[in-house]
C-alpha cells in the first residue's frame, strides 16, 4: 500500500489477496452474526518515505497518518477486528535512518509481534 498525498492504492498483488481473503461470511457479514475474524487483533503497520512533519493538516500530505488509514479502519471494524493502535514507528525511509534509529524501531516492532503471540 502506497500512502501519498491523497494515494491510497494496493498493488495488484494486495489487491487480490483483499479480494480473495476479505469475503462475504468469512471474513464479514451482512446480518450482525460473528464472521472468522471476529475478535482476532489486527494492527496496522506502516512505515513512510518522508518525515513524520509531512502527515500534519498542514504537511504536504494535508493530513494526519491516521486519516490516510481510515479506510483500512472501516475495513478492519466490518470484520470485526479488535482493532489495535495503528504503528507508525518509521518516518521519513526515502532519506535514509541511522543505524540506531532502524535498531530501534526493529526491536519495538518485534516487541509489539512478540505481544500478540502472548
Amino acid at each position: 500500500m502506497r500512502i501519498g498525498k491523497e494515494v491510497m492504492d494496493a498493488t495488484p498483488l494486495f489487491k487480490q489477496w483483499q479480494d480473495k481473503v476479505f469475503t462475504l461470511g468469512w471474513a464479514f457479514t451482512m446480518d450482525g452474526s460473528a464472521s472468522q475474524l471476529a475478535g482476532k487483533k489486527a494492527v496496522v503497520a506502516v512505515t513512510t518515505g518522508v518525515p513524520a512533519d509531512h502527515y500534519t493538516p498542514e504537511g504536504s500530505n494535508q493530513a494526519t497518518i491516521e486519516t490516510l488509514l481510515s479506510k483500512w479502519e472501516a475495513t478492519l471494524r466490518l470484520c470485526q477486528f479488535d482493532i489495535q493502535q495503528p504503528m507508525v514507528k518509521v518516518y521519513g525511509t526515502a532519506f535514509g535512518l541511522s543505524d540506531e534509529d532502524l535498531a530501534i524501531a526493529a526491536k519495538q516492532y518485534n516487541e509489539l509481534l512478540a505481544s500478540y503471540a502472548a
